[in-house]
């Protein structure tokens, strides 16, 4: 029998905890711009996120890159938490 430890809900990034793992599910805002924007510095939909710091900016981990992001932005981005 297989066991999966993935949670089937998302969730907005700045709800997660710190050193939560997860993987991107979807962007939840409208403004072609930020879309633009966060696919420009590699974030995407399927890719496997590490939330490392919430203040003073959030600070998340992507294919072993560090990237900071405002909390507008962390409310936007949508993802599965993983164990």
């Amino acid at each position: 029998m297989l066991a999966q430890t993935f949670s089937l809900e998302s969730s907005a990034l700045n709800l997660m905890k710190e050193k939560e793992k997860g993987v991107i599910t979807q962007f939840r805002k409208s403004d072609e711009n930020l879309l633009r924007k966060l696919i420009g510095i590699g974030i995407m939909p399927g890719l496997s996120i590490t939330l490392e710091q919430k203040f003073p900016s959030y600070v998340v981990k992507i294919d072993g890159t560090r990237i900071a992001l405002d909390r507008s932005i962390a409310k936007a981005i949508y993802v599965r938490k993983t164990k």
